[in-house]
């Protein structure tokens, strides 16, 4: 399996999208699709550049090309994808709950340092 098949399978899923939802929107078949998936097929190059614009994410992503470490994790890509399908509001209280747990870490992590100091 490629990078890039594995990366199709992991948007795809972040997104809660079906193999035919993906081949709809790109105006393919679902076993093309599929086979780009399992990499027994490679997409020419318009056509990754039409998956990457459904998935709203850059060829590069697509391909795995990681110029340096700050690439974001699948986990933290998911997360951000989800973040960003909430209304102002809801993501206003999910930037304070990150902010208090963030808080509470640093609480937690004082007492350690200072239980380990006696």
């Amino acid at each position: 399996m490629t990078e890039l098949s594995k990366n199709l399978q992991h948007i795809r899923a972040a997104r809660g999208l079906r193999q035919q939802d993906v081949a709809d929107g790109l105006g393919i078949s679902r076993a093309t699709y599929a086979n780009y998936e399992a990499g027994q097929r490679s997409p020419n190059n318009v056509m990754l550049m039409k998956i990457a614009a459904l998935f709203q994410v850059r060829v590069d992503d697509l391909l795995g090309f990681q110029p340096d470490d700050s690439r974001l994790l699948p986990e933290e890509i998911s997360l951000l994808e989800r973040y960003r399908r909430l209304p102002a509001s809801k993501q206003e209280f999910f930037s304070r709950l990150v902010d208090f747990e963030l808080q509470e870490n640093l609480k937690v992590d004082s007492k350690k340092a200072s239980f380990s100091k006696k």
